[in-house]
This record gives structure tokens, sequence and C-alpha cells, in this order.
């Protein structure tokens, strides 16, 4: 496991290993440095399909030569059934390869000239892929038995398009379906907790991040504060993915991540939250609607990027702030996965 937990002056570290994501930090954890195989994390399920046929205009001389052709569509969820170690998926299928329903190979279209539903900036640029951060979402009530709401991972998209011959006939199944995405994993994922309260000076998170609370105010039914982020964008990424750092509460920025290949920074900050002297968040417990506002600014100065956020948030347990969590992401990594599905039938209706 990770080590014994440790503490610093003024910051509280609770090692989550392979967790991603803000979470308890008592929550079931896996071993740093286990193989992280796609199938014990991610479930592949078609959503739908569009077949299609295509027609050119003859008596238009640049459409002329072009024959007609037909296109299947094959739309598909990412559904995250364990989170540990995941911190983003390319929404990208590559290396795909579709046979129809008595093995013949069917033909697959490069996947950047498809339309991705729901995808997030360029699909695979030429720095690399881009990866879109794993969310988490709340149930709206919270579990009487519990005492918290039920948290579950959001899922990812994917398409994989077809085409075939105009005189060939659609499949009457897809006997087997094959193609790999690029995930972005972290063997070593850290929770670190600074005390909701001013701070006089900056105080160091961890090497190459320092923050600084300038305001703190938390009372029954809301909360309030101001903090800054001093960091080397080189080396570590807070919250952003393209230059526009969030600051929102339990949640990873809505933007993909991407950088040069192979250029990933040394650790990412992939969410904050409000959590209480338990180390349980807040807003987890809360019942009720939750509002969060989010207000947030940058700079670069002397190679060094400054965050300020200054959220507030309105919630049934706010009172109970004791501490502002950073979840942190050591040395990410990429890692290519393969999928497989089996006896997908194409509707005809």
């Amino acid at each position: 496991m990770c080590g014994d937990l440790f503490r610093k002056w003024l910051v509280l570290v609770v090692c989550v290993c392979g967790v991603a994501a803000a979470g308890e930090p008592n929550e079931p954890v896996t071993e740093a440095n286990e193989p992280w195989i796609a199938a014990e994390h991610l479930a592949p399920i078609w959503e739908s399909m569009t077949l299609g046929t295509r027609l050119f205009n003859h008596e238009i001389p640049a459409t002329r030569p072009m024959v007609p052709r037909r296109s299947l569509s094959f739309g598909g969820w990412m559904n995250v059934i364990d989170p540990n170690g995941l911190i983003g998926l390319s929404e990208v299928a590559k290396n795909a390869k579709a046979f129809d329903e008595i093995g013949n190979r069917i033909q697959v279209e490069n996947p950047s000239t498809l339309p991705m539903p729901g995808s997030l900036g360029p699909l695979y640029g030429p720095q690399g892929p881009s990866y879109k951060p794993l969310e988490l979402e709340y149930s709206a009530m919270v579990d009487a038995d519990a005492k918290q709401r039920t948290i579950k991972s959001k899922y990812f998209n994917f398409t994989i398009g077809m085409s075939m011959a105009y005189n060939a006939p659609f499949p009457v199944a897809l006997s087997r379906l094959e193609w790999s995405m690029s995930a972005l994993l972290s063997d070593h994922v850290e929770a670190i907790d600074i005390p909701f309260a001013t701070t006089a000076d900056w105080t160091e998170v961890v090497p190459g991040l320092e923050v600084l609370v300038e305001k703190a105010a938390v009372e029954q039914g809301k909360y309030s504060y101001q903090m800054k982020a001093k960091y080397d964008p080189n080396k570590v990424t807070y919250l952003d993915a393209i230059d526009s750092p969030p600051c929102f509460t339990g949640s990873p920025s809505d933007l993909p991540y991407s950088w040069p290949v192979r250029a990933y920074p040394e650790m990412i900050v992939t969410a904050l939250d409000i959590v209480d002297a338990d180390g349980h968040s807040v807003f987890a417990q809360s019942s009720g609607q939750l509002i969060l506002v989010d207000g947030r600014g940058f700079h670069d100065t002397n190679g060094q990027r400054i965050v300020t956020c200054y959220p507030r948030g309105t919630c049934s347990e706010c009172g109970k702030a004791a501490f502002i969590r950073h979840v942190i992401a050591f040395k990410p990594y990429n890692q290519e996965l393969q999928f497989v599905l089996e006896n997908v039938p194409v509707p005809t209706e």
C-alpha cells in the first residue's frame, strides 16, 4: 500500500493509491503498481447504430465519379465499474476491426473523421490524445442508511464507423467488434488536506505546489473561501487542461487533458473537495439542493503559475467544513486498452 499516514505542518495527507477521483479515505483501494486490466475497470455497451446510404448527383461534375456507398455507425458508452487508477480516457476508438454475422471483415473508417457525441476537444491531435477527465456525479438525495449521497462515475462515449459496398446488404449482426482506446492512469493518488482556515504564508502541499488561503468563512448552511495555488505548469497540472483552470469542488475540469506525447506532468490535481474533521465530503452528506458558485483567475510570472480560487457553496452540512482537500495523481502515464464486443445485433427497424 502507500505507506503510513504522514503529517506535515498544516497538511494532512490521506493515502488513496489508485483512486483518481475525490473519495472517502476509508474506501477500498488498489495496491500501487498493480497491473491495470481494462475489463476490471471499464465495460463497453452499445447505445445506438445509424445505417445509411449515400448517393451522389451525377449531373454535378465534381460528384459524377463518386459511387454510392453504405455505412454503419456504431455508438456506445464506456461504463466505469471501478475508477481506481483512472484519470481520464480518450474517446477515440482506434485500431478497430469489425466482422459480420458469418465472420467476414467489414471495412472500418478512420475514427478521426467521425462525429463524437459528447466528446470534448480535438479527437487526436498532433501532440497526442485528448483525455476526457473522469467525472463523478452525486445522487439527488442522501441515502438514509449510508447518510451520504450515492456517488458514481459518469460514462464515456465512443463511436466506430464502418463502410460497405452499395449493393452489399447490411449485416444481421456484428459477430465481433475489436478496438482500443488510450487511457491516462496513475498508480499513486493521494488526498491531501489543508485546514479550512486562513494562512499567513504559503503552505507546501507537495514539492512543487504551494497554496495560500487568504479567506475562509464557514457557517451552518454555507461556506466561502479564497485560495491561491502556486506551481510550475511544466510539472503540475492544477485542475486545468487547456490554460483555463477551474476550481470545481469534488469534480475535475470539463476540458480535456492534453500534452505532447510522453511529456506528461509529474502530478495532476484531479479534484478539490471540502471535507469535515473525519475526512468525509460535506457535499456527499448534504441533503437537498447543492448550490456551488465557482470563481477563478490566474497569471504566470517567472515560470510559475498562480491560480486564485474563490468559490462558495450552499449545503446543509457546510458548517462542518474543516479541510480543503486536494486529490493528486502522481506520475501519470498512458496505456492502450483493448476492448471486444461479440454478437451485437444490428437493428432492422
